[in-house]
């Protein structure tokens, strides 16, 4: 429980930190042609972790963990995409733009690791109750 909200925080302030780079790097983005959904993308982060706790009660732990990854995904392949572009632009002004894509990378990264730790322990623990019938 404390590593979940320790994560809930840690992803509240990375979003935060990542759409305020993205909006002081807009002109970047435009200038390169670059779609700034980044900036809204990295606010499902935080909702990884309430999805993962909370819907495991009410929808399943199936449902939850795919919930939860859902919310990791998208960020993780936009910004893959933002930091090939910016890499192909060849100039060092679109640094700080490159920064906060690979921030996101990072962030929706260890997103889907805490999902997939998460997925290793329910199996574990569902397979030692004898849950799954065998």
């Amino acid at each position: 429980m404390v590593l979940d909200i320790t994560l809930f925080i840690v992803f509240i302030v990375m979003a935060v930190r990542i759409a305020r780079i993205v909006r002081a790097e807009s002109p970047i983005f435009l200038e390169f042609k670059q779609s700034r959904s980044i900036a809204a993308l990295v606010f499902l982060f935080p909702i990884g972790p309430l999805v993962l706790n909370l819907g495991t009660f009410r929808l399943g732990w199936l449902v939850a963990i795919v919930l939860a990854a859902a919310c990791y995904l998208p960020g993780l392949l936009v910004a893959r995409e933002r930091i090939a572009a910016f890499e192909r632009a060849g100039t060092d002004r679109v640094h700080p733009a490159k920064n906060a894509a690979s921030q996101a990378f990072g962030t929706a990264l260890v997103g889907l690791i805490y999902v997939a730790v998460a997925l290793a322990f329910t199996l574990v623990r569902a397979s030692q109750s004898g849950e799954f019938g065998a």
